[in-house]
């Protein structure tokens, strides 16, 4: 029989998220960024270990062991298939580069709640790769059902969650724009001016800019203006119309 999925709200994820990161945080909650590597291993015990990951796919950059299914490295200059113990998150090495921040925090959160739905379901630890989507990867039907399924979807959400839960991502907002409304045109453009502050949130929580603004959408922290007004606003356009 297959294994059930478990499948959990949005609303769900996020409160679950935030509540844990508050009891880890305690009086600084929402007051600075989230060390999810603390998180990790002082509230859940985890292991962080990197590793040289040897799989076909490069984009696979992280797993949570389960200490039975097996995974691909290069150790002592061989290709090498076996298991780790349970409650280590294993890393691949690039993700140590100080340039990989971002996508070595996220990775880790990802894992992390992968970790969570295994004690949400009172069930054992499901490992699976976290694989980023490549546009370029020419990938098979199992291969992206892989990346595309629902416990990974959630899984990122989750780590977005506890990257930026709401009262921290609120205040980080506040902080750096005065409270003033940042502007969202359509459904992706933004003005140079706020765009340059996204980016500036983005590097003080350690997530990516892409990661920031789904979150954002998700919380509804965006002013929204339509596309014709950014046109004539902020391009000086006057739409099409014949000028006098």
């Amino acid at each position: 029989m297959n294994q059930r999925i478990p499948r959990f709200r949005n609303a769900e994820i996020d409160e679950i998220c935030e509540t844990l990161i508050k009891q880890h945080e305690g009086a600084a909650y929402g007051t600075r960024p989230i060390d999810i590597v603390d998180f990790a291993i002082r509230y859940f015990k985890l292991r962080i270990l990197y590793v040289s990951i040897a799989e076909n796919d490069p984009n696979k950059l992280s797993f949570l062991s389960d200490g039975v299914t097996p995974i691909t490295v290069y150790h002592d200059g061989y290709v090498q298939k076996g298991t780790f113990p349970e409650k280590i998150i294993l890393l691949d090495k690039i993700l140590k580069r100080p340039t990989e921040r971002n996508r070595r925090y996220f990775c880790i959160a990802h894992e992390v709640f992968h970790y969570i739905e295994s004690i949400l379901t009172n069930s054992p630890v499901v490992s699976a790769f976290h694989t980023e989507f490549d546009n370029n990867q020419n990938y098979q039907l199992d291969e992206l059902a892989a990346i595309m399924n629902i416990r990974e979807c959630q899984a990122d959400r989750g780590a977005a969650a506890l990257l930026m839960p709401a009262t921290l991502l609120r205040n980080t907002c506040v902080q750096f724009t005065g409270n003033k409304p940042l502007r969202i045109y359509g459904e992706n453009v933004f003005t140079s001016k706020d765009k340059d502050i996204l980016q500036d949130m983005a590097e003080y929580l350690g997530v990516s800019f892409t990661a920031l603004i789904i979150r954002m959408k998700q919380m509804k922290l965006f002013e929204k203006h339509r596309m014709d007004e950014y046109i004539t606003t902020e391009m000086h356009l006057n739409g099409g119309k014949a000028g006098g």
